[in-house]
């Protein structure tokens, strides 16, 4: 099939079940013209017009130039500077993901354009992937495989500044340091960021810009926003035919009346408002209205919350809290009662009496005359209590709002959310201006500074009997006629920094980052609202004793690692006065869901000491381990008991003393094909006995893997008591196991490991895994890497399912690399296959050989070298190999390489040499080891049994005395910086270590 731009309406509609709007398909029409974004790359879109299409297209493009990717983007970004519950925006680019993964879902008619689209994305991603990769990034958790698996994979990411923006500048928040220079070159390097509600991320869009120029980042950045007054001067915008399209038409011209209010600003203002808009819309015959309550707090959002709660039941209706700072997993209840009130929802919610019509396929289909099957016509209202995070992204179309008083872009914000669809209902909303926000004082909010001052006294102005319409078209009419400043009345951000080029140098170095470290949160926020956040999983098998007796939990979080899914990102500073604290309700209150002025300060008269926690790095990282308050650092991910508290099923909730829900299973389900651990300790019994009886079983060493799993099951009763009533009284519930050990009866190849990381011994409990996974036939699940990359954890890097040698490895490789310098027609292509058949050549020392067969030299295999072996090593097994502390292979591979015939054949010897010393992570610009067997010893004998494979006579790059083009290690690496660029650079590296990640996959999956 010839795909053209022609085409993307039925590749639109295939997906959506309806066509594009007019402007959607012009965007397609220029980029397959000038294969670049309109407008100076900026979309200026209003409210309800579909601005997240933008995926649509940029996926469409990418098909169009599947056999020149460069020219389109390989993996695009949607950020926008809010933490989302409902992130619509992920949930249309998983829509595209699996409709392009399986097109029989697809009508039949339309099925060519999409399995077309198809077949050229997976040209791209390569045999075993899908053709494109949806993700949501929340948090980050070191060893989580994730979306970065090879570098042609399209893919399409929806996240926050936080998340892409510490990933590109070298400093992912929450991934290891020998991981953050393999995202930083895939998003550095044929990306395309959509910059959401940009007015909101001015700082990191100033960041963008510097690193386009300075760091010769390959990453378009694109702007959108609803937002007038967008930095371009000729912005893409709505046409004539856009304003003409009904759809449209009806949402722009929608009125929304809201009164202006002056409050005290008790939670009972806000109440009282929300239930008389709900009363006069029922009254107007809209039935089940749906009414959102949106303030500027944490803290008055969960006060209103609980008050509206408190009648329920004599109002009936339904309430639902929203707050950015909560867990995915948490997510699933309050999408389910939402999803009815998306924009163009079959539920009935608009006038009782009326004329039906059926105007387009997004509108409600007989509006008005019939309610919905699934919808009571008397049913009581549902409000919608939320922070900042329903101003963006998230796609609900409310009947009614009430809102504190903010800043004009967010009151704008939050108004579209109001009669999204243009629906004709009677729209109401009213917005509240408590005395302390609206003072004349009152021009120092943490969030706003004066804007909220500036903003209510121009809505004052004009207001016609305390009422603004904040429809779209007539606000804009009105805020012309009076010739108001908009750009006084948004939200003001903070400059960034201006980025020095020694920044950048020192961002690039990982492998140590320099003591000296820019934060970068000051590049993604400015420096007034610098984004100081950590990450808190909560585990029932965890216990304050754990914590307070320097326990090694690595053991237990290897096997179990935290998943982004079961994290609640939180401000720093509240992190710290929690863990001081046990009851907190101020760190509560002043905590908002978009950056604001740090308190870091606020916890200085805390003092020090108060609870533990376990920061978790990954298990190799030296960061790993309990901390206290003070030595939580910005990105840290920490695992707390969950007696701790401090969490429910909303999010972050440090005034509640409530034991938390461990949710760890359900977190680590999606990557249950690959790899399984059930965790059996105490938390999981509801009384003593039921433990003694658990423990009874883990320790008898008679009962036979297969039937480890059913003595178990055999104790657990069929329905767990939530509340236990033993003698540990203080055990508020019990962790719901069953299910997860159920899913072990399937488990790949019935092989069950039993691993005791709790006490030594059977009698603290056990983890129960399944190493090659679950057979789940017809489950969804992505395609994920063994539980860490290869290249990365050393015992993947030393070990398979089977024996594997050097030149096998090596072939594997090499083929992977040799795949993707074809596809993107790469100049370094030759010295990127070079440096792939030299990688490990370093293993061929017979310390290393000695290290596969456990250390004892009398085991080691005949025949070739391997690269690993087909079973693990002992702890032990490095010391008695002979290996010192820290020993590197791939810094012996640098020096062998220079002593190989094919060295010759490098077009840049130095780049070729970077490549293979960097592909574990290490060695930017240091390594950590010496070697007494290198020349510079006394006692160097050399190291390997083949002859022609005696490495240069100079020391390794670990060593001061290394040299290459008369330079040492470090001073090479500032040379290929300056030769490459930082981006560029890392994504070569990128290259050859996701090709060594997937050919080891590979080999531990097959013989």
């Amino acid at each position: 099939m010839n795909l053209g731009a022609a085409h993307f309406a039925d590749f639109f509609r295939a997906i959506h079940g309806y066509g594009p709007f007019p402007w959607q398909q012009a965007l397609v029409n220029h980029l397959a013209e000038h294969d670049d974004w309109p407008g100076g790359r900026v979309l200026d879109l209003p409210t309800g017009s579909g601005k997240t299409a933008a995926l649509d297209a940029a996926v469409f493009h990418l098909a169009l130039r599947f056999e020149s990717p460069v020219r389109a983007a390989l993996r695009i970004a949607l950020v926008v500077d809010r933490r989302l519950v409902v992130d619509d925006a992920y949930e249309r680019a998983k829509k595209i993901a699996d409709r392009l993964e399986k097109p029989e879902n697809v009508p039949t008619d339309q099925r060519p354009v999409v399995d077309e689209v198809a077949r050229r994305l997976q040209c791209l991603a390569g045999d075993g992937e899908p053709p494109l990769v949806a993700r949501r990034l929340r948090g980050g958790a070191p060893l989580e495989p994730d979306w970065a698996r090879t570098p042609t994979q399209p893919t399409i990411l929806c996240s926050t500044v936080d998340q892409v923006g510490s990933r590109l500048l070298f400093r992912g928040y929450g991934v290891s340091n020998r991981m953050k220079p393999v995202y930083a070159g895939l998003l550095g390097t044929h990306s395309l960021i959509l910059l959401d509600e940009a007015h909101l991320s001015e700082p990191f869009r100033q960041t963008l810009q510097a690193v386009q120029k300075m760091g010769a980042a390959g990453v378009r950045m694109v702007l959108l926003s609803a937002t007038p007054s967008a930095s371009s001067t000729r912005p893409f915008e709505l046409t004539k035919k856009d304003y003409a399209h009904r759809v449209l038409k009806a949402r722009l011209e929608a009125h929304k009346p809201a009164t202006l209010q002056g409050v005290s600003g008790d939670p009972v203002d806000f109440v009282k408002a929300a239930s008389g808009i709900a009363d006069r819309l029922r009254q107007a015959g809209v039935s089940a209205p749906a009414i959102g309550v949106v303030v500027n707090r944490v803290g008055l959002a969960r006060s209103i919350f609980e008050k509206l709660k408190e009648h329920e039941r004599e109002a009936a209706s339904e309430t639902v809290l929203m707050i950015g700072r909560s867990r995915d997993i948490g997510r699933e209840r309050i999408v389910e009662a939402l999803a009815p009130f998306k924009t163009g929802a079959s539920r009935q919610r608009t006038l009782a009496t009326g004329t039906g019509t059926a105007d387009d396929d997004r509108l409600p289909l007989f509006r008005g005359t019939l309610h919905d099957s699934n919808v009571d016509p008397d049913a009581g209202p549902l409000f919608v209590v939320a922070t900042q995070c329903l101003e963006v992204g998230v796609d609900l179309d409310l009947d009614g709002l009430v809102t504190q008083a903010a800043p004009l872009d967010a009151l704008r914000q939050r108004f579209g959310r109001v009669n999204r669809a243009g629906r004709n209902v009677p729209a109401e909303g009213a917005i509240l201006a408590p005395a302390e926000d609206v003072a004349k004082k009152a021009d120092d909010d943490p969030v706003y500074g004066d804007r909220i001052v500036k903003t209510w006294d121009v809505l004052r102005r004009m207001a016609h009997d305390d009422t603004v319409d904040f429809g779209i078209g007539t606000l804009d009419r009105r805020l012309r006629d009076l010739a108001v400043d908009v750009s006084v009345l948004a939200a003001l951000p903070a400059p960034a920094p201006v980025l020095m080029p020694a920044y950048l140098d020192l961002w690039s170095q990982t492998s140590p980052p320099p003591t000296a470290d820019p934060e970068v949160g000051l590049f993604l926020h400015g420096v007034e609202r610098t984004s100081r956040e950590v990450s808190i999983v909560w585990r029932g098998d965890v216990t304050e004793v754990d914590l307070k007796q320097d326990a090694d939990l690595n053991a237990l979080l290897s096997l179990v690692p935290p998943r982004a899914a079961e994290m609640v990102e939180v401000p720093l500073w509240s992190a710290r006065a929690w863990l001081l604290r046990h009851r907190n309700d101020d760190a509560l209150a002043h905590i908002a869901d978009v950056p604001q002025r740090g308190d870091d300060a606020e916890t200085s008269r805390f003092g020090e000491g108060g609870r533990r926690a376990f920061r978790w790095a990954g298990a190799d990282d030296p960061r790993t381990g309990p901390v206290q308050a003070q030595d939580l650092r910005p990105g840290d991910v920490l695992v707390v008991p969950a007696k701790y508290g401090g969490c429910d099923e909303f999010g972050w909730a440090p005034g509640s003393d409530k034991p938390g829900t461990d949710v760890a299973d359900e977190a680590a389900r999606p990557f249950r094909r690959r790899r399984h651990a059930v965790r059996i300790a105490r938390d999981v019994a509801a009384n003593d006995n039921e433990w003694d009886r658990l423990a009874a079983v883990l320790q008898d060493d008679g009962v036979a893997d297969g039937d480890l799993v059913d003595r178990l099951l055999d104790v657990l009763p069929t329905e767990p008591a939530s509340e236990s009533d033993g003698e540990n009284g203080d055990m508020a519930r019990s962790r719901p196991v069953r299910e997860a050990l159920e899913a072990l009866q399937h488990a790949r190849k019935g092989r069950i490991i039993k691993h005791l990381p709790y006490t030594g011994d059977a009698a603290g409990g056990a983890v129960l895994e399944a190493p090659h996974g679950l057979y789940e036939d017809g489950a969804a699940s992505p395609k994920m890497s063994l539980g860490a990359s290869a290249t990365e954890d050393d015992r993947l890097s030393q070990t398979s399912g089977n024996p594997v040698s050097i030149d096998e490895h090596t072939c594997h490789v090499v083929d992977r690399v040799n795949r993707v310098v074809t596809l993107l027609d790469l100049p370094e292509a030759r010295d990127l296959e070079l440096a792939a058949f030299l990688h490990d050549a370093g293993k061929a020392d017979r310390r290393f050989q000695n290290l596969l067969s456990g250390g004892d030299p009398w085991n080691s295999p005949d025949g070739e070298a391997l690269a690993k072996s087909g079973k693990s090593s002992p702890k032990s097994a490095r010391e008695r190999a002979g290996l010192p502390k820290g020993w590197r292979h791939e810094a012996l591979s640098v020096r062998m390489a220079q002593a190989h015939p094919r060295f010759a054949d490098a077009r840049d010897p130095a780049l070729v040499l970077w490549l293979i010393g960097t592909h574990h992570g290490f060695g930017r610009p240091f390594f950590n080891f010496v070697d007494p067997h290198e020349p510079g010893h006394d006692d160097c004998v050399g190291c390997l049994t083949v002859e022609r494979w005696r490495p240069a006579p100079c020391p390794g790059p670990q060593s001061l005395a290394f040299h290459v083009a008369g330079v040492d290690w470090a001073a090479a690496y500032e040379r290929l910086k300056r030769r490459y660029g930082v981006w560029r650079l890392a994504h070569l590296e990128a290259i050859l270590r996701l090709a060594d990640h997937r050919a080891s996959e590979s080999e531990q999956d097959h013989a």
